[in-house]
C-alpha cells in the first residue's frame, strides 16, 4: 500500500485510532479491518479531506461505509491496478473542488482551450493554434503552464481523455466509438492514451465502473 501511495503526495494512510485533526494530508486511506470502524463511525477531519476506508473483503458493508462519512473505501486483499484508480480519482476529485481543472481566468488561455474543446476530434500544430488565438508559440506555453501547469497539447490530451472516461461511462457507445469521436482511427492507440492518464484501458474503466455501480 505504501508504495502505491508514494507516487501521489495527497495521500497518507493510518490506523483509525491515529486520527486528528490537523493533518497535512488531502487524502486519508483509514486501516478499519480490525475495528471496524466504519460500522460505529469515525473521528472528524477536516472537511477539505477526503476518506477512504481500507476494509476485509468479507466484512464489507457498504451503507456503513458511506454513512459514516467515507468517500470511498479500499477492498482487503488489495488489488494495485483498483487501489490506482480509486486514488486517482480522488486525487481529480480534490482538483475539482480547489480549481476548474479545464478553465483558466486567462482571456488567452481561455480562448485558446475553447478552440481546442471545438477541434477535440482533430489534430492541430502549436503555432496554428497560437496563430488562432492571436499569439505565439512561446507566449502561448508560458501562459498555458502559469494557468494549468503544463502545455497546450498535454492539456487536450487530459481534456481528451476526461471526455473519453464520462463517454465510456455513459455506457451507450463502444469503444471503437468514442476512439473515433476523438480522433483516434486505432482503438490501440486510444487505449494507450486512455491507460496512460487513468491507469486503466477503455474496457476495463468501463468494467470496473459498471461493478461499482452495482455494488452501491
Amino acid at each position: 500500500m505504501a508504495q502505491i501511495a508514494s507516487s501521489l503526495r495527497q495521500i497518507e494512510i493510518l490506523e483509525h485510532r491515529l486520527l486528528r485533526l490537523g493533518r497535512s494530508a488531502q487524502i486519508v486511506i483509514v486501516d478499519c479491518r480490525e475495528s471496524e470502524q466504519h460500522k460505529h463511525g469515525h473521528a472528524k477531519l477536516s472537511s477539505g479531506l477526503v476518506q477512504l476506508a481500507l476494509v476485509s473483503e468479507d466484512r464489507l458493508d457498504r451503507k456503513a461505509i458511506f454513512s459514516n462519512g467515507y468517500s470511498d473505501y479500499l477492498m482487503w486483499p488489495l488489488i494495485k491496478q483498483e487501489v490506482l484508480s480509486r486514488l486517482t480519482a480522488c486525487v481529480a476529485q480534490i482538483a475539482r473542488h480547489s480549481a476548474p481543472l479545464f478553465f483558466s481566468a486567462d482571456p488567452l488561455v481561455q480562448k485558446a482551450c475553447d478552440l481546442l474543446a471545438q477541434r477535440v476530434d482533430q489534430q492541430i500544430a502549436l503555432s496554428k493554434l497560437a496563430r488562432i488565438a492571436g499569439t505565439n508559440k512561446t507566449t502561448l506555453v508560458n501562459r498555458f503552464e502559469a494557468s494549468f501547469g503544463c502545455g497546450p497539447m498535454t492539456w487536450l490530451r487530459h481534456y481528451r481523455m476526461t471526455e473519453a472516461a464520462a463517454r465510456l461511462r455513459s455506457g451507450h457507445e463502444s469503444v471503437a466509438e468514442v476512439a473515433e469521436s476523438f480522433g483516434y482511427e486505432n482503438s490501440n492507440n486510444f487505449s494507450t492514451a486512455f491507460k496512460a492518464i487513468h491507469g486503466l484501458s477503455p474496457l476495463r474503466y468501463r468494467k470496473m465502473v459498471a461493478r461499482r455501480e452495482k455494488s452501491v
